[in-house]
């Protein structure tokens, strides 16, 4: 199934109607016309598959860049059946803050995409394609075939998601940044006005309703996974803007706000995992394990490589019949996955209130089993 489906994303065929007789060539004004119009055509089709969030925080670039047919080649004409067989490259150029990824998450992406063709230069994105051109024997009629298309895409799509993740913890930092310099005990009327203006209610209590912008710690409580008392702050600079349902004594290594719920796999000083699943107003309704001397075993890690080559690592548990694995790092895709039987029930994309440090070098010291299945992703 998954062959399969890689085949007919890679390979994307289209006509363009109406009458010739011209044999057409690599180059010609209607043949990179319609080379661009499969390319967006199957673009489209990715990412309306991808939830309204996702899509949204592509828009965001996509708005920003065009994508043109450069470096125009012919590889082969064969005179007899007037069919083209055409090199170029797929390009286009991103703002400047669109290409300032951490150093980490850079090498990461070349590390993916540049080994598949698609290479960042500066601003400027370049993908390697290939596509064959004829005019069909009745009509006359331009059809084109474009392959090779994925990796220039999944580049696009991981860049934009990089851009705005960052723009969403500048907003954070600058929305912390003010607060600390708001007086420590406003008067009722301004806390209302405060409340109002956030889009929540000036009771402690959290709206249901996520805000486009991580809250901090100083909008909200801790969640009232803990009743005892309030969480201290977190240790990791990673993790200052968001919430999670860890102890004071607990290392967050992996939350996030579904929208309606917030998960949380947290690290013991003794190097125990535990997860935790609450709603977003509400102590947990989820713990595992329930008894903490299960927890050395009770956890498994793994990595996913998904089918435009992005590696996602997970740790994953089994509760019945059922399988939970929270996956992903905080700069590209991060979510939680469900499974009955080894099929997937859900799927819980993390909002833009997460952080995730799944990789090695944060788990290796546990000596996780290894999950072997491979994550049942849309």
């Amino acid at each position: 199934m998954r062959k399969t489906f890689i085949c007919s994303v890679c390979a994307a065929i289209a006509m363009l109607a109406g009458c010739g007789n011209k044999t057409p060539a690599c180059a010609d004004a209607e043949t990179v016309s319609l080379v661009k119009q499969i390319y967006q055509q199957q673009f489209d089709k990715q990412h309306h598959a991808m939830s309204e969030e996702r899509q949204q925080r592509v828009q965001f670039t996509v708005k920003d860049t065009t994508v043109a047919l450069e470096n125009i080649t012919t590889d082969a004409n064969n005179a007899s059946t007037g069919k083209a067989v055409c090199s170029a490259q797929l390009t286009t150029v991103f703002p400047e803050d669109a290409v300032k990824a951490e150093p980490q998450m850079e090498q990461y992406m070349r590390a993916i995409y540049e080994k598949q063709g698609a290479v960042l230069d500066g601003t400027k994105l370049r993908g390697q394609v290939t596509y064959t051109v004829q005019r069909t024997e009745d009509t006359g009629a331009l059809q084109v075939a474009l392959n090779g298309f994925m990796p220039f895409m999944g580049y696009f799509h991981d860049i934009a998601m990089d851009r705005y993740d960052r723009m969403l913890r500048a907003q954070a930092a600058a929305k912390k940044a003010i607060e600390a310099q708001t007086p420590a005990a406003p008067s009722a009327s301004q806390a209302e006005m405060e409340a109002e203006s956030e889009g929540m209610p000036s009771e402690p209590a959290p709206t249901a309703t996520p805000t486009p912008v991580p809250q901090s710690s100083a909008q909200q409580p801790q969640a009232a996974a803990h009743q005892q008392s309030q969480a201290a702050p977190p240790t990791s600079t990673q993790t200052v803007a968001v919430l999670n349902l860890c102890s004071a004594d607990e290392t967050p290594v992996f939350a996030c706000s579904t929208g309606k719920k917030r998960a949380s796999l947290c690290m013991t000083g003794s190097n125990q995992l535990a997860y935790r699943l609450a709603p977003l107003d509400g102590a947990p309704e989820m713990i595992y394990p329930a008894n903490a001397a299960a927890a050395s075993t009770a956890f498994k890690q793994g990595v996913y490589t998904g089918i435009n080559g992005q590696s996602l690592p997970f740790v994953s548990f089994d509760k019945g019949n059922y399988r939970y694995a929270v996956y992903g790092v905080t700069s590209t895709t991060q979510g939680i996955l469900v499974e009955q039987n080894g099929k997937r029930i859900a799927d819980l994309r993390c909002q833009a209130d997460r952080l995730s440090e799944l990789g090695m070098s944060k788990l290796q010291s546990l000596n996780l089993g290894q999950d072997t299945r491979p994550l049942q992703l849309p």
